[in-house]
């Protein structure tokens, strides 16, 4: 029975100046069990008929019929199959892969077959034992004999179990004795598949061979055992579509006697069963015979070759590395900066809470307004004059907001959860600069230093004053004093003295000092809150009472004396802690004028005997703590100064509501409202029409009726505006009244009542947090009001920290782009590196290339074969620019730390680095595409004869 045929087959190859015929039309039919030998001269084309043979090339013209079925229609997929389960190659040079060892280069066939791992291991070991080389498995080719190593390929190429062998001058390269025994070797194998063996010998061909056939330009002059086509006919291709019907059949039948045996009924939805089973089994026998190389051997293979070359392939590593350390630097760097700058963040949250104001700016108009100088014309339609940029206007016109603050609105703030905020705090425009009193000594009236009692308010005056007085040079510095800031506040989370968590929020935060220092527990209780280095500034000190005039005075030496004398000052605790203070009642505090003169119906006293107040006048205040930032922490929710709680000035704004001078401007203010009605009517008129006199006079007749504040107003009009109105142009431009009106709208409002405690309404919503995720849920949750209500009731809230950090973030994220940018430079760089070097790599192992195409071996394995090269370069690459990035960045932290003072400057995510190793791969994935698609290109036969 025959199972290879040869129908006229020639090859042709074509050169650049002729065109040479290789074959010239052989017929040669070749029987399942023989060993036959080609001789012929060199050149005579006996390699081209085994290369044919066995699928790595291509005949021109002709056909070779192969178990009954031509190849005319074979697809690449196909010849890797055949040459993968039907062929096995023996070379003259061996053709092992000398990374590989003696086991790998003999489980290569089955890897590239698709065989487990302990199967594959099995099969080798056991192909290496029939070839007595079971104790070298471990070896390299390079430690083997000339003899061992063809032993090995004899191995490998029988360990498949192939219907035919191909031999291509095995013993070419072996001496006498070693020849002797591979032929016997190949004689043995003869006897159970076809051999087929190229020589120049004819001893060793008369000897081994049962036919030899001789070559002579391209055609067969000689076959000593011809096929005659008198004995059994080969397998035809309808034979073989029997026997797998055959197969097919059987495996039904076997499914039914299955059934048969366990009792079960056979019906037509067994039949099927069995039909299924026998198409899942025929699946299965196609599956097998595959030829596909995974990309974990890709890998191996590639990781084996690397490793005979690790000095190549570490500097290799290293110089693509240098691009992903100089991306991964600028990231850490970016991400260390961007940690800081959130980490300041979160700690300003509480110095800086989310505002909402009955009066605030809209930041979005101040912004509108920055731009609106692009709108101007252009010098060409400017000519000889100046244009006036409306810059400041526009911002004016769309700076401030009028939030009105409802009930309502307080209401769905106080819905949200609980769990996003650690503190609201509200406002009602009270202040107690005017109320609260302490004890200070200073310089009397005969030049002596007494104690006095005066109110916050009062001493800040009075050192600015004193400030002034002192020297000439500080009197230039007295106006900062009104820029300082308050030097009180109340604190938030203090609402309620019963409640568990009363002080939580700010004992977060800060560390009570003092063996005797604590925090309230009264609500006429309070802290005194100092700097991180235990310091308050010098007017604070003073103006609450600390040090007195002298002291203070003391700070600024005059000019020529000495600054080597002056001592810095240090304040026990124990004179802070117990340190008393008055909050006074408003009817204590403001007295009404009794002098009918003046524009003032109540006057402000300033100054009190002493500290000794009863329930009716006031409340007395005393510091029970110092408290200090914990250590860490950058901001706080208090600054440095005097804070009370927040229920001492819900107590101070209840009885405040009641008082005279409370009552008194609710008055005014309506009046005001008439005063306002009627001025607008007024300034409405033409000044010299009769109309307008009269309204005038009834004007004025309207503020001499109502109180003795209008009546000064009154007094003042007529003395000063009357005799001009009637120089008063028609545009009212200059008019006296409109300039006096304008003098007098600080009327319009409720801002002085509101100082004074009269009006408890909230005019001011502040909102705390402790982290940036939480910041971002209220921030939703406000802007859902704004979402779901009219213009005229949407409210705007103030995030200054946000606003700020996002300019600082946006500022940071384009260095970064910029930087990275560049540095991507150097990627490119080591991109087109490592492909020279796939390159190069391509060209030392064209051999290896063949070896595998004529194991089976795909065009795709091939490509695969060097991306996994690349990969593992490109994953060597990344993961030590990480690493060196890593080691870098302790290094410069340390710097940095020294100079700046941060500890961690340059941070590189985990995320990061995993990104940057993945590109790093990716980029060398495709700067190996070009080599690769090369090196599945090749063509196997020259591969094969490469040196």
């Amino acid at each position: 029975e025959y199972m290879l045929q040869l129908i006229n087959v020639k090859k042709d190859y074509k050169t650049t100046s002729q065109t040479v015929h290789a074959l010239k039309g052989v017929n040669l039919r070749f029987r399942r069990n023989e060993f036959v030998s080609i001789l012929g001269a060199s050149g005579c084309g006996k390699t081209t008929l085994l290369n044919i043979i066995g699928g790595l090339d291509h005949y021109t013209s002709g056909d070779l019929i192969i178990n009954g079925r031509s190849t005319k229609k074979y697809k690449d997929k196909d010849w890797d199959v055949y040459r993968n389960h039907r062929i096995g190659f023996v070379f003259q040079s061996y053709n092992l892969i000398p990374h590989q060892s003696v086991l790998g280069n003999v489980e290569i066939a089955l890897t590239i077959a698709g065989v487990s791992k302990g199967e594959r291991k099995r099969r080798a070991i056991e192909a290496l034992k029939k070839v007595g080389l079971e104790k070298e498995i471990h070896k390299r080719p390079n430690q083997l004999s000339g003899g061992q190593m063809q032993r090995v390929a004899i191995a490998r190429a029988l360990v498949n179990n192939p219907e035919i062998l191909l031999a291509d001058e095995p013993t070419g390269a072996l001496d006498t004795e070693t020849s002797v025994q591979i032929m016997d070797l190949i004689r043995e194998i003869a006897g159970e598949r076809l051999v087929i063996m190229v020589t120049h010998n004819p001893e060793l061909a008369e000897e081994y061979s049962s036919r030899i056939v001789r070559l002579q330009d391209g055609l067969v002059i000689s076959d000593s055992n011809p096929y005659d086509g008198q004995e059994e006919g080969g397998m035809s291709a309808l034979n073989e579509e029997k026997e797998e019907k055959k197969e097919y059949v059987q495996s039904v039948e076997d499914t039914l006697k299955e059934k048969v045996e366990k009792g079960e009924t056979v019906t037509e939805e067994t039949v099927e069963e069995g039909v299924k089973n026998a198409k899942k089994n025929a699946k299965k026998k196609a599956k097998k015979e595959r030829s596909s190389m995974s990309f974990k051997t890709s890998l191996g293979l590639s990781a084996r070759n690397l490793a005979m070359k690790k000095g190549r392939t570490v500097i290799t590593s290293v110089a693509g590395s240098i691009g992903i350390i100089s991306v991964c630097l600028v990231l850490a760097l970016s991400n260390g900066f961007k940690n800081y700058i959130s980490k300041t963040q979160e700690d300003m949250l509480s110095s800086s809470p989310l505002e909402i104001t009955e009066t605030t700016l809209d930041m979005t108009a101040i912004m509108a307004g920055m731009t609106s100088a692009s709108d101007m014309p252009d010098l060409s339609q400017i000519g000889d004059r100046v244009y006036v940029n409306s810059f400041l206007t526009n911002i004016a016109h769309g700076m401030t907001v009028n939030n009105d603050l409802s009930d309502e609105y307080i209401s769905y703030v106080e819905s949200m959860n609980p769990e996003w905020y650690t503190a609201i705090a509200y406002t009602t425009g009270m202040t107690l600069n005017d109320s609260l009193f302490t004890e200070v000594e200073v310089e009397g009236e005969s030049g002596e230093t007494e104690t006095a009692v005066m109110s916050l308010s009062e001493l800040k005056e009075y050192y600015t004053l004193k400030l002034t007085q002192h020297e000439e040079k500080y009197a230039k510095l007295a106006y900062l004093v009104d820029y300082l800031g308050a030097i009180y506040g109340k604190m938030p989370g203090t609402s309620d003295v019963t409640s568990d968590s009363f002080g939580d929020y700010v004992l977060s935060q800060y560390d009570l000092l003092g063996a005797q220092s604590r925090f309230p527990t009264q609500s006429n209780e309070a802290v005194l809150v100092i700097g991180n280095n235990n310091d308050v500034t010098d007017l604070t000190l003073a103006q609450l009472g600390f040090i007195g005039e002298e002291e203070f005075l003391a700070l600024f030496p005059k000019e020529g004396e000495s600054t080597d004398d002056l001592q810095d000052l240090m304040i026990p605790f124990d004179k802070i802690i117990g340190k008393k203070f008055v909050l006074q009642y408003n009817d204590a505090l403001y007295v009404e004028s009794t002098d009918p003169t003046s524009e003032y119906l109540y006057n402000y006293v300033g100054r009190r005997v002493n500290l000794e107040v009863d329930e009716a006048s006031g409340r007395a205040v005393t510091i029970t703590g110092v408290l200090r930032l914990k250590e860490g922490m950058n901001y706080g929710c208090l600054d440095n100064g005097l804070f009370v709680t927040e229920q001492l000035c819900s107590e101070l704004l209840a009885v405040n509501m009641n008082s005279k001078i409370a009552a008194s401007l609710k008055t005014q203010s309506a009046m005001v409202q008439e005063f306002n009605f009627r001025t607008q009517q007024l300034t409405s008129l033409d000044p010299t029409s009769l109309e307008y006199i009269v309204r005038f006079q009834e004007l004025t007749k309207f503020l001499g009726e109502n109180g003795q504040y209008f009546k000064r107003m009154a007094s003042n009009l007529e003395d000063n505006y009357m005799s001009g109105a009637s120089m008063v142009s028609e545009d009212q431009e200059g008019n006296p009244l409109v300039e006096f009106l304008k003098n007098c709208w600080f009327l319009y409002g409720n801002t002085a009542l509101r100082q004074v405690g009269g009006l408890d309404t909230v005019n001011g919503i502040f909102i705390y947090t402790d982290s940036f995720d939480a910041k971002e849920k209220i921030l939703a949750h406000l802007d859902t009001w704004n979402d779901t209500h009219e213009t005229s009731k949407q409210i705007k809230y103030t995030d200054t920290v946000g606003m700020m950090m996002t300019m600082v973030e946006t500022m940071l994220d384009a260095i970064t782009y910029v930087l990275v940018a560049f540095t991507a430079i150097s990627l490119v760089v080591s991109s087109v590196m490592i492909g020279i070097i796939t390159y190069v790599s391509v060209v030392e192992r064209v051999k290896e290339i063949g070896v595998l195409r004529s194991l089976g071996a795909r065009k795709k394995d091939i490509k695969n074969l060097f991306n996994a090269e690349t990969f593992i370069i490109g994953l060597a690459s990344g993961v030590f620019g990480v690493v060196v990035t890593y080691a870098l960045s302790i290094a410069i932290n340390a710097i940095l730390s020294s100079l700046t003072g941060i500890a961690t400057l340059a941070s590189l995510p985990i995320a990061s680095a995993a990104i940057m190793v993945v590109i790093s791969i990716v980029l060398t994935l495709i700067s190996g595409l070009i080599p690769a698609s090369a090196a599945a290109k090749k063509d196997p036969v020259v591969a094969l004869r490469t040196e």
